[in-house]
């Protein structure tokens, strides 16, 4: 599936991935609603996130932490948030490695 939203700005991929290797409540919010939690970052991330659907448990705050350079630039590269399998635990290398789908 290709997506018509744009990647997430600098900023906002940083305070995502510094979010989810640290902060439950924002943790437990991105499991249920990526969307919402999305949007507490910027309007705009909440924006381009609106079809966002969680797929599957999310990767350990230690998995984020080690993945954190290529989920960064993964993130500020690609349209990644209608449905964001990187995020999914033990599938972050995996993910990343794949090439996109047209």
């Amino acid at each position: 599936m290709t997506s018509t939203s744009p990647p997430l700005s600098s900023n906002d991929a940083v305070q995502l991935l510094d979010l989810l290797s640290s902060d439950d409540a924002f943790r437990t919010l991105f499991q249920a609603d990526p969307a919402a939690a999305l949007a507490t970052i910027s309007a705009e991330a909440g924006a381009g996130s609106c079809d966002c659907e969680s797929g599957g448990p999310l990767a350990s705050k230690e998995e984020f932490q080690a993945a954190r350079t290529r989920l960064l630039a993964h993130l500020t590269a690609t349209s990644s948030f209608s449905f964001p399998h990187c995020f999914v635990s033990g599938d972050i290398d995996s993910q990343l490695q794949r090439k996109p789908q047209p």
